[in-house]
């Protein structure tokens, strides 16, 4: 997914009220929309070197958005959460993200949980995938969530119940972070909802991780990484 315009540049001065950010561009403070409903372990850092975009809609309250914010060890990371179903799906049709289907198969974007509320992120072939954004990295290893979200296990859960029903199912982590090697669920931030990804795997819910490529001009789903519970 490549931006329509350039990113520009600024500094990270503080993430606050969950969905906005103070940023520092030439000794001008602004502030930004942060379209993250995580902690953003490690990636929100004052002092951080940040991309963002500039919205043409003139309604906006905020018009600027952070896209990339660098870490203290020189990765970037994608934090606009907007944007992973976005290159998510882009990499379904490019077929990057390969899970068997046919040639003509078409990719839907949410789509009813069967038998409850809800949505899934997308339906290709009648196959369910759920999609989760990947941020918080220690030592190479994507670990997720980075907070307690019973959304997140409420998901897990439902996929498992589809893939009991003969639906095929498939959790998939992207992570949009430059220096994540593998994924794994963090038991240590939410138990309940890794023990409900073992459940789900133990119920045939297929896992697939994926890194990506992250830069100022594109973000883009570019390889698969292992993952573990």
């Amino acid at each position: 997914m490549k931006f329509d315009l350039p990113l520009q540049k600024g500094v990270l001065i503080r993430r606050y009220k969950r969905f906005l950010a103070d940023v520092e561009i030439e000794g001008h403070l602004k502030t930004m929309h942060c379209a993250n409903t995580g902690a953003m372990l490690g990636c929100s850092d004052p002092g951080s070197r940040v991309w963002f975009s500039t919205s043409n809609n003139t309604k906006r309250k905020y018009p600027h958005s952070v896209e990339i914010v660098e870490t203290a060890e020189s990765q970037r990371v994608c934090v606009n959460t907007l944007q992973i179903n976005r290159i998510v799906e882009e990499a379904l049709v490019n077929r990057v993200i390969d899970i068997g289907s046919g040639p003509s198969s078409k990719v839907i974007r949410e789509v009813a949980i069967p038998g409850e509320s809800g949505r899934f992120d997308f339906c290709v072939d009648e196959t369910l995938i759920e999609v989760k954004s990947v941020t918080y990295e220690q030592g190479g290893v994507g670990y997720f969530p980075d907070a307690v979200s019973t959304r997140a296990t409420r998901h897990a859960r439902a996929l498992g119940r589809c893939r009991t029903d003969g639906i095929r199912t498939i959790l998939l982590f992207c992570a949009p972070h430059s220096g994540v090697n593998k994924v794994m669920t963090a038991d240590r931030i939410d138990p309940v909802y890794a023990a409900a990804v073992r459940d789900a795997l133990e119920q045939g819910v297929e896992v697939m991780a994926f890194g990506c490529l992250i830069s100022p001009d594109e973000i883009a789903v570019t390889h698969s990484i292992p993952f573990a519970t």
